[in-house]
């Protein structure tokens, strides 16, 4: 894959699957968001979305590579981006940032794999 579709984690926030059922509104039990985790490629990060992929096929010929497992998520729902490293090392965007700046810095922010 090329370096602009780096392989990131995204932490995301989700709704819960609808109850199936009628309840009555007095008795509702207490609910909050889901907390997910999502692996791919990135191909796009932008103000309003980040998509992924998990596949990528015919890398060997570049012109015709395709990707399924796409996924978009709003950025709105984002709780983290990290980028993936070969050695499993997960860096943080800002780590990402501090890297490409000052290397020490970089590698003091790093924060350890799932």
């Amino acid at each position: 894959m090329p370096d602009k579709c780096p392989l990131v984690i995204i932490r995301w926030q989700d709704s819960r699957q609808p109850c199936g059922s009628w309840r009555y509104l007095s008795a509702l039990p207490p609910t909050t968001a889901v907390e997910v985790a999502t692996v791919g490629w990135l191909l796009r990060d932008d103000p309003d979305v980040k998509v992924v992929c998990q596949n990528v096929g015919d890398l060997d010929h570049p012109q015709n590579a395709q990707a399924s497992g796409i996924m978009t998520i709003p950025t709105r729902c984002v709780l983290s981006v990290e980028r993936l490293t070969e050695d499993g090392t997960i860096f943080s965007a800002a780590a990402v940032a501090a890297i490409a700046d000052d290397r020490e810095t970089g590698s003091a922010r790093t924060q350890p794999a799932l």
